[in-house]
């Protein structure tokens, strides 16, 4: 419902969603599709990474095959590397960061030439917890579960009939081989959502989360974790 009257505000009918293979997206993609839209899905590996998880998704939301837009970021991304390395030492963070930016040109670019929207994959979680790329993986012109923690999202996957691998896969962004969120995080989104939930929307102090029982090192780090990355949630200042 929220996705048609976005729609239908902005007289449009085309939705952009980069198919990854993963939760997020494959659930957006699904409910894409129930509410009716004009669904393309851009395939957007790094040398093919993870092309066949993307492509199983493309086949199970039946999507024509000139709705399938196909392309490989590996040679932008490596150009683009190549010149920065030329005045400064890029890290995989800094690689990582450039890949999620150039999925989301491509994106763009075919939602100017379609007419399109793009839609946002990021839920909840990955919000509060700053894990996410700016101007990467974070922006979109409509959030599709921007309203769900991630425990919420494996529920509506399963709801909507997404396959059981794409539900179990580990969570990860996909930008360096064995990346998980988890490896990077220090914890897992089961342990971390109910603490997020007491402290950034029932404004909870650290005490009385502690006092409900979670464990008191976990919670530290958990709202570290969102401390540190309050920047990313701010809208730059201007003068």
């Amino acid at each position: 419902t929220f996705l048609k009257k976005e729609f239908r505000k902005r007289k449009k009918k085309k939705a952009i969603l980069g198919l990854s293979g993963g939760l997020d997206s494959t659930t957006a993609a699904l409910l894409c599709k129930k509410a009716g839209l004009d669904l393309y899905g851009i395939l957007l590996p790094y040398r093919k990474k993870g092309l066949e998880d993307s492509r199983k998704i493309a086949q199970i939301l039946k999507l024509p095959k000139n709705r399938i837009i196909y392309t490989d970021i590996g040679p932008a991304v490596d150009a683009q590397i190549k010149e920065l390395q030329k005045i400064m030492k890029l890290d995989r963070v800094d690689r990582g960061n450039i890949m999620a930016r150039q999925r989301m040109i491509i994106q763009y670019a075919i939602a100017r030439k379609v007419g399109g929207l793009v839609i946002g994959t990021e839920d909840l979680s990955e919000y509060y917890l700053g894990y996410f790329t700016l101007h990467g993986d974070q922006a979109c012109d409509i959030g599709a579960i921007s309203n769900l923690f991630k425990t919420q999202v494996y529920q509506l996957a399963e709801y909507l009939g997404a396959p059981q691998w794409a539900i179990s896969r580990k969570p990860s962004p996909g930008l360096w081989q064995g990346q998980t969120a988890e490896n990077e995080l220090g914890f897992n989104y089961e342990t971390a959502d109910p603490i997020l939930r007491f402290y950034c929307l029932k404004k909870y102090p650290k005490e009385k989360i502690i006092k409900k029982g979670f464990n008191p090192k976990l919670v530290n780090k958990v709202l570290e974790r969102v401390r540190t990355t309050e920047f990313k949630r701010q809208n730059p200042p201007k003068l």
